[in-house]
C-alpha cells in the first residue's frame, strides 16, 4: 500500500439541488432538495484515494466547531490518518455553499480554519511528509502553503502533485516542482505561460492531464495531443468527480501504470463519481471499480 498525503481543505458541504437549472444573477428559483454533506477538495481527494486502497494521510486545519468535529470523525471513518490535521481553537471549518443541476454545479466557498494551514504548520508535519510516497494538494488552503510544501517535497525527493483549484493568480514555481499537473479547462487558462491547450500540453511534455468533463482527458504523449474518451453514465451530481479523477490517476500511476492507462482508469472512476449523489458518499471503492472494468 502506498502512503500518499493530501494537503488541502477540509469543508462541510451545504448542497441543494435545482433540477433542471441553476439560478441566473439576482433570480430565485425553487430547489429539488437539501443536504448537509462531507467535502472540501482535500478531504475530497482523501476519500477518492483510501477508497481505492491507497494510505492516505490528511494535512490541513479544522476548527473546534461541531462541523469540524464531524468532519475528522467521517474521515477516520474512511480509514483517513487525521493525526496530523492542525485544531484551531475559536475558529469554524471550512463551509461550501454548493448548488447543482443535472448538468454543471456552482460552489461558493468561505474557507475559515483552513486558511490556517500555513507555512510554520508545514515545518512541524515536515517528517512525516518525508514518509510519504507522493503528496497531492490544492489551492482552498493558502497558495504560499503549498508552494512552501513543493519545496519541501522536492529537497526529500517526494513526489508532488497540483491540483490549482480554485483558479486565481499562480505561482509558476509549484507547477516546476511538481511531478503532474492536473487542470481543468477553466484552470488551464490560467496556467503561467499559457497560449492555447495544445502548446501548453507540449510545454509540460507529460506532466500535465488536461479534464474536460464529457469530452473526456487530454495529455501530450511526446509526440501527440491524446483525448481519453470520458465514461458515458448517467449525470446525478458531478461535484467531486475532479477529486475522483485525480483520485484514480494517483493510485494507477503508484500502481506501476504508465500515464495514459492511468487516465482510463481515473475516467472510469470519475465516471462512476457522476453517477451518484454527494462529493465523498458517491466516489466509488476500487472493488466496484474492478467490478465495471470486468464486466465491460
Amino acid at each position: 500500500m502506498n502512503k500518499v498525503g493530501v494537503f488541502g481543505s477540509i469543508n462541510t458541504d451545504f448542497v441543494s439541488t435545482t433540477g433542471k437549472k441553476l439560478p441566473r444573477e439576482g433570480e430565485t428559483i425553487q430547489g429539488n432538495s437539501f443536504s448537509t454533506q462531507f467535502g472540501g477538495k482535500g478531504a475530497n481527494k482523501a476519500v477518492a484515494l483510501a477508497r481505492l486502497g491507497a494510505g492516505v494521510v490528511m494535512f490541513g486545519a479544522v476548527g473546534d466547531d461541531e462541523f469540524s468535529k464531524r468532519c475528522l470523525a467521517n474521515l477516520e471513518k474512511e480509514k483517513v490518518c487525521t493525526k496530523f490535521v492542525k485544531k484551531v481553537r475559536g475558529q469554524m471549518g471550512g463551509i461550501a455553499n454548493i448548488f447543482s443541476s443535472d448538468k454543471t454545479n456552482m460552489i461558493v466557498v468561505a474557507p475559515g480554519a483552513n486558511l490556517d494551514a500555513d507555512i510554520a504548520y508545514i515545518d512541524k508535519i515536515e517528517k512525516e511528509i518525508k514518509t510519504c510516497d507522493l503528496i497531492v494538494a490544492d489551492l482552498e488552503v493558502p497558495q504560499a502553503s503549498v508552494v512552501y510544501l513543493s519545496e519541501v517535497c522536492k529537497k526529500h525527493g517526494v513526489k508532488f502533485v497540483i491540483n490549482p483549484s480554485p483558479i486565481m493568480k499562480f505561482n509558476k514555481k509549484m507547477f516546476d516542482n511538481a511531478r503532474l499537473v492536473v487542470v481543468n479547462e477553466v484552470e488551464i487558462k490560467n496556467l503561467p505561460g499559457f497560449k492555447n491547450e495544445g502548446q501548453i500540453l507540449k510545454a509540460y511534455n507529460g506532466r500535465l492531464i488536461l479534464t474536460k468533463g464529457k469530452e473526456g482527458a487530454f495529455i501530450f504523449d511526446g509526440e501527440d495531443v491524446k483525448r481519453f474518451a470520458a465514461l458515458k453514465s448517467p449525470v446525478v451530481d458531478t461535484t467531486g468527480a475532479g477529486d475522483t479523477f485525480l483520485g484514480g490517476l494517483i493510485v494507477s500511476t503508484l500502481g506501476g501504470k504508465d500515464l495514459e492507462e492511468a487516465v482510463k482508469f481515473a475516467n472510469i472512476c470519475a465516471g462512476l463519481k457522476i453517477s451518484k449523489l454527494g462529493a465523498q458518499t458517491g466516489m466509488p471503492k476500487l472493488s466496484e471499480v474492478k467490478k465495471y472494468m470486468i464486466s465491460h
